[in-house]
């Protein structure tokens, strides 16, 4: 199991939200919600209150190999 980010490491930029992650790559908000749910695209932890957070570093090496593509 993945350890959670402490809120500060939540504050310092190293995670994104679903709304982040959407503005920054395109994808609907739906989209990342459907991939979750089928357990594909980009890994994500979900805090004991119900919030998603994907790691910055996996959303910039997605936006890569977009680019790359």
């Amino acid at each position: 199991m993945t350890q959670l980010p402490t809120p500060d490491e939540l504050r310092a930029g190293d995670w994104m939200t679903p709304r982040q992650v959407a503005e920054a790559t395109h994808y609907a908000p739906q989209t990342l919600a459907n991939n979750r749910s089928l357990g594909i695209g980009l890994p994500y932890i979900k805090l004991p209150t119900g919030r998603i957070w994907y790691r910055r570093a996996d959303v910039e090496a997605l936006i890569g190999r977009m680019v790359a593509a």
